[in-house]
């Protein structure tokens, strides 16, 4: 079954920042609202401070890599990898449906 996200919405949970609706329905929260990421200051240094400490982290390392749809592949892509955010959905996306046909 092929995954993309269909909906990206401010989210209400508390403390968090986005909310993304895949096209299975699934629901996800995810970056910490209030704070910054790529896609606001667009300093290298600090995306590769991100991405080194949680692709550092094991657990997050297997979601990401593997597109396992979870907070940490969400703000992974979404946004540290550029700082567009309509680009790195497509782009997600595109990973999605070929990981997930």
């Amino acid at each position: 079954m092929s995954i993309q996200i269909v909906k990206i919405t401010e989210s209400p949970r508390l403390f968090k920042r986005y909310r993304v609706e895949l096209s299975n329905g699934q629901k996800i929260d995810f970056g910490q609202d209030g704070e910054h990421a790529f896609i606001d200051h667009k300093d290298l240094n600090r995306r590769k401070s991100y991405m080194r400490r949680h692709l550092g982290n094991n657990t997050e390392y297997d979601l990401i890599t593997n597109l396992i749809p979870s907070p940490s592949l969400m703000s992974f892509f979404l946004l540290w990898s550029s700082d567009n955010l309509d680009e790195n959905i497509k782009t997600l996306n595109k990973l999605l449906k070929d990981t997930y046909g």
